[in-house]
C-alpha cells in the first residue's frame, strides 16, 4: 500500500495530502506537514497532523499516532500480561516493537526483570526518539534492544534453550495476499516462526497483532489458523480493540498456557488510560462475522 503524496501551497507554507490505500478503492487521507522522510531498509515518514498530532508511516502504512497509540499498546500488552499471577511475569520478548511503546507498557510491571526487543530496523527506534519522545518508557534499564531480524534471533534463542514468559509480536502487517512478500514482518506470521516460539514459551503466553478484519480478514484467518495448528492443546483466542486512527476494530490472536485469556487474574496495573479489567473481558466478545471467520479455520 503506497502513499500518494501531493504538496499544496497555501497560507502558512507547504502542506501535504497523503493517501494510504486501505483497500481497493478505499483510502485514508492525511493532511499535514512532513517532518521527516527517508528510504532505506524500510520507507519511513513522519507527518504532523492537526488531529492525530505526529504520525509514523512505514512503507506507506500508518503505524501509530501520538493521539491514540496508547490504545493499541495497552491492549497489546496488558491483556496478555494480566494473565500472569503476581510475581510470575519475569522475562518478555518483543518481536518488532522498535518504537518502544509496547516496552513502555511492559515495564509498568515492576516484577519484570528483562525486556528483549528484536526489531530489524534501528532507524525506527532512532526516529521515535527524535520525533515521538512522548511514547518512550521513563527508563530503559531493563530493556535490551537487538536490531536484527526477529525470526533469526528467535531461532537462535530456541537453539540455545532460552525461555520467556511472554512473547509479543508487534510487527507491521504481513503480505499474506501476495506471492512475493515485501514486508519484513512476513515471516513472523508463519508456522515455522511459531513452532520456534512454542519452544521459547513452553508455559506462557504469545500474542500477535492480526490486522483490521473488516478490510483485511485474511490476516486474522491466517494468523488464527497458524496459532490453532502450532499451539494445539493450549487456549487460543481472538480479541479486539477499537483504534480510531486505524479506522475500526483491530484483531489480536493470543495463545495462553495459563488459563482463559478473557479472565484477568491480577491487580490492575496503574497508569493506564485505556485498559481496565472490564475492557479486558469485553475485548473477547467478537462480532458474528469475526467468529465465523475464525470458525472457518477449523477451530
Amino acid at each position: 500500500m503506497n502513499i500518494m503524496e501531493r504538496a499544496i501551497h497555501g497560507e502558512g507554507g507547504v502542506r501535504y495530502l497523503l493517501g494510504e490505500r486501505i483497500h481497493n478503492g478505499y483510502y485514508h487521507l492525511y493532511d499535514g506537514r512532513v517532518l521527516h522522510s527517508e528510504k532505506g531498509l524500510q520507507s519511513l515518514l513522519v507527518l504532523e497532523n492537526p488531529l492525530w498530532k505526529r504520525i509514523l508511516f512505514i512503507n506507506g502504512i500508518m503505524q501509530f499516532t501520538l493521539k491514540d497509540e496508547f490504545i493499541y499498546h495497552e491492549a497489546l500488552v496488558h491483556i496478555p500480561a494480566q494473565l500472569f499471577s503476581e510475581g510470575r511475569l519475569k522475562r518478555v520478548l518483543i518481536c518488532g516493537g522498535g518504537d518502544l511503546g509496547a516496552a513502555r507498557e511492559v515495564l509498568k510491571y515492576k516484577e519484570v526483570e528483562e525486556v528483549v526487543i528484536a526489531d530489524i530496523d534501528k532507524r525506527v527506534t532512532e526516529i521515535v526518539k527524535e520525533y515521538f519522545p512522548e511514547i518512550l518508557p521513563s527508563s530503559t534499564e531493563r530493556i535490551t534492544i537487538h536490531h536484527v531480524d526477529a525470526f533469526k534471533i528467535v531461532k537462535q534463542y530456541a537453539e540455545e534453550g532460552k525461555t520467556f514468559d511472554l512473547v509479543i509480536v508487534d510487527s507491521t502487517d504481513p503480505d499474506i495476499s501476495s506471492d512475493r512478500p515485501l514486508e519484513l514482518s512476513h515471516s513472523l506470521f508463519g508456522k515455522e516462526f511459531h513452532q520456534l516460539l512454542k519452544r521459547l514459551v513452553p508455559e506462557g503466553v504469545v500474542v500477535q497483532q492480526a490486522g483490521a478484519p473488516f478490510t483485511m480478514k485474511n490476516i486474522l484467518e491466517a494468523c488464527y489458523a497458524t496459532f490453532r495448528e502450532v499451539y494445539s492443546g493450549d487456549k487460543i483466542s481472538c480479541y479486539r480493540t477499537n483504534i480510531p486512527s486505524f479506522g475500526g476494530d483491530s484483531a489480536f490472536v493470543i495463545r495462553s498456557a495459563l488459563g482463559d485469556p478473557a479472565v484477568p487474574v491480577r491487580e490492575m496495573v496503574p497508569e493506564t488510560k485505556y485498559y481496565t479489567h472490564e475492557i479486558h473481558r469485553a475485548s473477547f466478545v467478537l462480532p458474528k462475522f469475526w467468529g465465523e471467520a475464525i470458525k472457518d479455520t477449523g477451530s
